[in-house]
């Protein structure tokens, strides 16, 4: 009976680190491979190479937040080429500009957000190809913010080069 019980406890320790290996592995895989997603604690001036040229991120908002921005390339994930960032930053109360060179065919949303927002709080995202506006999101709090959701305005973009507008 002692060696039976052995035995499956051995087999169980040994499932478990196979499974714990097998997730870690696939964890730190992308950096072997250079597919790994990444993030940053602010918002680029460039994405990866560049190229598709210059692309206007404007925020504001009445109270500090978070601006974030994700960027995409429309590769399928397991292709090595495909690539992942998500950005963002602090901001203060008031309007922000962020400028930056993104490579054609990436995609991706961009997203004001108040952590304590009060009623009548605002914010606002939009952004720009030159001057030309392509996407554009306001919202302002008419009551209190119930437990559990969030403030924000956000936009998606299937294509940031060209304008492309995503699907929410």
């Amino acid at each position: 009976m002692k060696s039976l019980m052995k035995s499956l406890m051995k087999k169980s320790v040994m499932a478990i680190l196979g499974v714990v290996l097998m997730l870690g592995w696939w964890s730190i895989r992308g950096w072997f491979e250079g597919s790994a997603s990444a993030g940053s604690s602010h918002i680029p001036s460039k994405i990866w190479e560049g190229g598709g040229g210059p692309v206007t991120i404007e925020v504001e908002s009445s109270e500090p937040g978070r601006v974030s921005a994700s960027f995409e390339t429309h590769l399928q994930p397991d292709d090595p080429n495909h690539k992942f960032l998500e950005s963002w930053e602090k901001v203060d109360a008031g309007k922000h500009r962020f400028t930056i060179d993104i490579p054609p065919n990436v995609g991706g949303t961009v997203e004001m957000s108040v952590d304590s927002p009060q009623v009548g709080s605002t914010v606002h995202v939009s952004v720009r190809i030159g001057e030309r506006l392509v996407a554009e999101d306001s919202s302002t709090l008419d009551a209190p913010l119930q437990p559990g959701y969030g403030f924000f305005a956000q936009v998606h973009l299937d294509d940031y080069a060209t304008g492309k507008l995503g699907e929410d």
